[in-house]
């Protein structure tokens, strides 16, 4: 966890292994917080599963934080923590390949959900963000209509555009997403071109809103 406030540390971390047990991600959870990104940087072990970054730190911050955080711990899903929650920061946080937004105003069972998703490795994206008229775009006459979009994604993606977009709703980056699949970036920025003008989006962000809404992320296998 990379937050300047440490009075957050413990109830965070007592979440993070209640999360765990549930899960299934490992009975002992190695935890560990730093106050900025500079001393997240000299941790000797960067081997950690997931990254719980606060948006305002002392020092780089914000977007930038996260694409350092991203190059540095890059087996690690990066999750963003905020007080503040604009339409425009969870954008940019969520296309920027962060597998999640979760709002620092969040009780604890609500703070549970979304880190169990998260480690599901699944994205989390606040409802509020979700669900507001302005995040999904207008729409085009040859769009997938949501009550369609399950069986458009069965039967006319194909398996490897599958992959690619499930791969891309979890918040890795292009260049992780062609390592793991073994294809060049090209091909991946291809793949996800092609399923976006479908979708009727722009970006992974609009991609993420749809499939939520249709509630057809099962469908990705």
């Amino acid at each position: 966890m990379i937050d300047d406030h440490e009075l957050v540390w413990k109830g965070t971390q007592r979440l993070c292994e209640g999360v765990a047990r549930v899960t299934g991600t490992g009975a002992e959870l190695d935890f560990a917080a730093v106050r900025d990104l500079e001393d997240a940087l000299a941790l000797p072990d960067r081997e950690f599963d997931l990254v719980l970054l606060d948006y305002h730190l002392p020092g780089m911050s914000g977007l930038q934080a996260l694409h350092a955080v991203q190059g540095a711990f890059e087996g690690a899903v990066v999750c963003m923590l905020s007080a503040e929650c604009g339409r425009d920061s969870v954008r940019d946080v969520l296309e920027a390949g962060a597998a999640g937004f979760i709002p620092k105003s969040y009780g604890e069972a609500e703070m549970s959900a979304a880190l169990e998703l998260v480690l599901r490795h699944k994205t989390y994206v606040p409802a509020e963000f979700l669900f507001a008229e302005d995040v999904v775009r207008d729409r085009s006459a040859d769009e997938v209509r949501n009550e369609d979009l399950k069986l458009f994604l069965i039967n006319d993606l194909s398996p490897r555009q599958r992959q690619v977009l499930k791969l891309a709703l979890q918040g890795l980056p292009n260049k992780i997403i062609a390592r793991q699949l073994s294809i060049a970036e090209g091909t991946v920025k291809v793949h996800l071109s092609m399923v976006y003008r479908a979708l009727g989006v722009r970006n992974r962000v609009g991609a993420l809103c749809r499939v939520l809404q249709a509630d057809a992320v099962a469908t990705l296998g």
